[in-house]
């Protein structure tokens, strides 16, 4: 009796140990658990924090690249335009000059041909800004101070591109739809609905610039668009000419603001389209009998 006593407390004694052993296990486990739900919360929480970090960095330089390509903008579009001049002649089919207000009188929707006739043999780079001058749709605002068309602190935005300004111009539909599609790469017959000719011929009147329109009655036609001296100018003053010209070929007079795009002499130091523009271009479009861009303030 007193051995099997004897093995029995060693029985005993032995699970007892492992018993408390199983419980020292779980105990460890447990607090092992809780160490890497602690170390999983902290990556989560740091996981988290960067991608916040990241949305605010992509945010902030998104918006400094805007502001700094605002001010790019701004910076470059004083690129000593010399008071270029500009002139427009409309004539009917019988060959007379018309001197009423012309806008195309096309389907919704369709697209107008540009051909460039590179005859200048222009860099890409420039042919580039001259695309960019109507096919763009970005936007520029610009302190009204600097146009003198109000206090400093106020600003009025700009288009840099036709594409963008006539499809503003026709968020409110016309009487007449406005072309707000184009297609430079020339027509698919290889003329184009609008022809731009870069040359390096001298204009005898001094002209940078000129539009000659071909009408029916109060419908443009085709409009052609001859730069002069076109290698020795720069992108940028390609872009304000072409600009400039691309607002007749739409059917536009000039403007009554020396500070206007489309004044008939390009004095601006800005040569974007304003909203002056883009209100001449509605009133056109919607049956005023006059194209002269006028500019209220």
């Amino acid at each position: 009796m007193q051995e099997s006593l004897k093995q029995l407390q060693q029985k005993y004694g032995g699970q007892s140990q492992k018993s408390r052993e199983l419980e020292q296990e779980k105990i460890i486990l447990e607090e092992m658990s809780e160490l890497g739900q602690k170390k999983e919360r902290v990556t989560r929480k740091k996981f988290y924090t960067s991608i916040a970090l990241i949305a605010v960095t992509i945010s902030i330089g998104f918006v400094g690249y805007s502001y700094y390509e605002n001010q790019s903008m701004i910076n470059n579009a004083s690129q000593m335009l010399n008071n270029y001049n500009s002139n427009y002649v409309i004539q009917n089919l019988k060959g007379d000059t018309v001197n009423t207000w012309v806008a195309w009188n096309i389907q919704d929707g369709r697209t107008l041909y540009v051909s460039v006739i590179n005859t200048a043999n222009l860099s890409q780079d420039k042919i580039d800004a001259i695309k960019d001058a109507i096919l763009s749709t970005k936007t520029i605002t610009l302190d009204d101070s600097l146009l003198h068309k109000g206090p400093k602190g106020t600003s009025s935005v700009y288009y840099t591109g036709w594409e963008g300004a006539l499809t503003e111009a026709y968020s409110q539909p016309t009487t007449s739809y406005i072309p707000q599609k184009f297609d430079v790469n020339g027509s698919p017959n290889g003329s184009g609905d609008i022809v731009i000719i870069l040359t390096n011929d001298v204009n005898p009147d001094g002209l940078s610039g000129l539009t000659k329109s071909i009408a029916d009655g109060n419908q443009i036609l085709k409009s052609k668009i001859t730069i002069y001296s076109a290698s020795e100018l720069s992108s940028g003053q390609l872009g304000a000419i072409v600009r400039h010209e691309f607002g007749h070929a739409m059917g536009l007079a000039h403007s009554t603001a020396p500070e206007d795009l489309m004044h008939a002499t390009i004095q601006t130091d800005y040569p974007y389209i304003s909203g002056c523009d883009i209100d001449a271009i509605k009133g056109l479009y919607d049956g005023k009998k006059k194209s002269e861009v006028v500019c209220q303030n």
